[in-house]
């Protein structure tokens, strides 16, 4: 039996795992004890991540849609159907309306070569990954410290911390390899605060716990910044740039202002705050929580302030960490999968360093700045998506079926039939990430290798061919021999990826970019210029402490929880055997919607633990059933977002600046269904 090293190909901690192959086929796999994230340790999803190669649902073949059905077909037929779809489209409404779609489940590679095929032989601008809607905007991060996407912190900050703090986040659901890190700084001895609605376990196991009323997370960031600015005179005349604008911002935000706004008792954010403060060394962690809310750049930015006045040796030395959601959305944003940057977070400006990509792809780039994955609903006229579920990430009652459905043609590359794969004019089979070579970056910019461990089922070829076979086809072709070819053009066009070297990646964790100097594993975060902090804008201040009301017709706040079993439905985890019995369950139980509710809320509006409830907003109204649990406040109705994405009730909002969707707070009623 072989034994081959890879990455687990779900959440963004990037554990380092060994296939165990027999005859061509993955039998099992076993953690890495030598790796610096799984330290020996899987989660369920890792444990049995050889089933999803393995499954007798894959796609095989290519399919073509003749009428109502989708047929296979011939490679060369499939491509040129491709090809000719697309061109019309291109010749009829012009290349901007073509929408294209790359994946934070495939590799750099694989999106590096997309992004070429999109800006350069389509000619389109409107590049994106609907699963960045899952990621904090980049646009406020850091007040001009550090690069776009570059957050302080690693996962091995954890252990050596003396306080974590989690905003937004519930890592024993998310990301079960972090989850384990806190768990274990916990016993010895490290002081936790969690900041969340629901009373998750580690919430539950927290010294201080601050239940925040949905949408006032910004509403108590600022608060705690105003116990430790203002009353406590925390970083005192430090020579922090924008600190009296920020120390300004919070000075009418003590707790006893903000407890109506926020929920949390006065007493608890001076706690939390104290405790922050007395502490040495930090880890500030945040995830889809906080990602998902309507002023997460605010928000984060508050979280990124903190990290600075530590910095300037103002309070404990901190560091912040960002938990991705999937295995590689760091490096589908690495690769400049947006709409707004090209690879290595290349301004669309940057004469010198578009230049560069042009005579190293020998195409002319759209340099224009195109449509988010959001903004192509219904303003596309084709979509190309590889390896994107944007019927999960979308939030609206069925806004991305019917945007697919109204489309004039519609091309997806996947390993299994998605929805939007089922919708589609031609469905091109793709490799999984145990059958092609490759890499992909975690969530700490880790960028680690995947091996060949088995050959691809039927004819699945591997990502980058497939966008390079259709690239010919419309005649500009791409040539890469494999890829380590397109890795180190990678590393050589793009200064964030210089000193990572491909064949050190697949031992001992891979490299952390930016690095120090070449083959560095350790990969130091590049020295901040000057440091510096930005106050929230007073717009999303004010918003943040309106909120939205609750009243007699509609006396619960419910709220869209993306913490809560974040990987029930996932496309990927349903099609791994054993672990889709553990995250099917929820679809089962509840398939039209959980509504979490406390008891003394279930027993005020007389309904019952698993039976169904009337839901009614003046947004519109449904049915979901009731799970009732002391995790959830009163007053309060929490759902799981993939299951509040596609319920009617449900206020959709976009955040200030970025213009992101997100599900807003709404108010409802509830009562039995008659």
């Amino acid at each position: 039996m072989a034994e081959l090293a890879t990455v687990c190909p779900f959440c963004g901690c990037g554990c380092g795992l060994y296939l165990h192959v027999i005859d061509d086929v993955v039998v099992g796999v076993s953690p890495s004890r030598a790796h610096p994230i799984s330290q020996g340790r899987l989660c369920v999803k890792g444990w049995h991540a050889h089933e999803m190669v393995d499954n007798p649902q894959r796609l095989t073949h290519p399919l073509v849609r003749r009428g109502d059905e989708l047929v296979e077909a011939s490679w060369e037929e499939a491509v040129e159907v491709a090809a000719n779809g697309l061109r019309k489209v291109a010749d009829s409404a012009g290349a901007q309306a073509i929408g294209v779609l790359g994946s934070a489940r495939c590799t750099n590679e694989a999106n590096y070569v997309l992004v070429r095929f999109a800006r350069g032989t389509l000619g389109t601008p409107s590049i994106d990954c609907s699963q960045r809607i899952h990621s904090v905007p980049e646009v406020a991060l850091n007040a001009g410290n550090s690069r776009p996407g570059l957050d302080t912190g690693q996962i091995a900050d954890l252990d050596e911390s003396d306080l974590i703090l989690l905003v937004g986040s519930d890592p024993t659901e998310e990301h079960p390899a972090v989850a384990a890190r806190v768990y274990r700084a916990r016993q010895r001895g490290a002081r936790v605060i969690s900041v969340s609605t629901r009373t998750h376990p580690l919430a539950a196991l927290a010294d201080v716990h601050l239940p925040v009323r949905p949408g006032g997370e910004l509403k108590l960031l600022g608060s705690i910044l105003h116990v430790l600015l203002v009353e406590q005179g925390m970083a005192g005349d430090a020579d922090v740039s924008g600190l009296p604008e920020l120390r300004a911002s919070v000075a009418d935000l003590p707790p006893e202002e903000t407890q109506a706004a926020t929920s949390v008792p006065a007493e608890a954010v001076r706690e939390a705050a104290l405790l922050y403060a007395s502490s040495k060394r930090a880890t500030v962690v945040y995830s889809t929580g906080l990602a998902l809310s309507l002023h997460a750049s605010a928000a984060a930015q508050s979280l990124e302030n903190l990290a600075a006045l530590g910095a300037s040796g103002a309070g404990p030395k901190a560091t912040v960490l960002g938990l991705l959601s999937r295995n590689n959305l760091q490096g589908c944003r690495d690769m400049g999968v947006a709409p707004d940057l090209l690879p290595g977070y290349t301004a669309l400006g940057d004469d010198a360093a578009v230049e560069k990509l042009e005579r190293a792809w020998r195409c002319e780039l759209n340099r224009e700045t195109g449509l988010a994955s959001w903004q192509m609903m219904g303003k596309a006229r084709a979509m190309y998506i590889m390896g994107d579920d944007i019927t999960r990430t979308m939030p609206g009652a069925g806004v991305a079926r019917e945007a697919l459905a109204s489309l004039d043609f519609l091309v997806v590359q996947d390993i299994f039939m998605s929805p939007a794969a089922a919708m589609a004019d031609v469905v091109l089979p793709a490799a999984a990430f145990a059958e092609q070579d490759g890499t992909w970056t975690n969530l700490e910019r880790r960028v680690q290798r995947i091996h060949r461990a088995v050959s691809p089922p039927g004819e699945a070829r591997e990502d980058w061919r497939i966008v390079a076979g259709v690239s010919g086809a419309m005649g500009k072709p791409i040539s890469y021999e494999d890829a380590q070819q397109i890795f180190e053009e990678i590393k050589d066009l793009l200064p964030v990826y210089a000193g990572v070297f491909y064949p050190p990646l697949a031992v001992n964790g891979g490299i952390r970019w930016p690095t120090a100097q070449p083959r560095d594993a350790g990969g130091a975060p590049a020295a901040r210029e000057k440091i510096g902090v930005a106050a929230p804008p007073e717009d999303a201040l004010k918003e943040s402490a309106a909120g939205a009301e609750t009243s007699d017709e509609y006396p619960l706040l419910m709220a869209a929880d993306p913490t809560l079993r974040p990987w029930d439905g996932e496309v990927t985890v349903c099609h791994t055997l054993t672990a889709a019995g553990e995250f099917t369950v929820m679809d089962q139980d509840y398939p039209d919607g959980m509504l979490c509710l406390n008891p003394e809320d279930a027993k005020r509006f007389e309904v019952r633990g698993g039976r169904p409830a009337r839901v009614v907003s003046a947004t519109g109204e449904g049915q979901m059933q009731v799970r009732v649990t002391d995790e959830v406040p009163r007053g309060i109705a929490l759902v799981p977002y993939n299951q509040a994405a596609r319920s009617g009730p449900m206020e959709v909002s976009s955040q200030p600046v970025s213009g992101r969707p997100v599900l807003a707070p709404t108010p409802i009623s509830v009562g039995p269904v008659q």
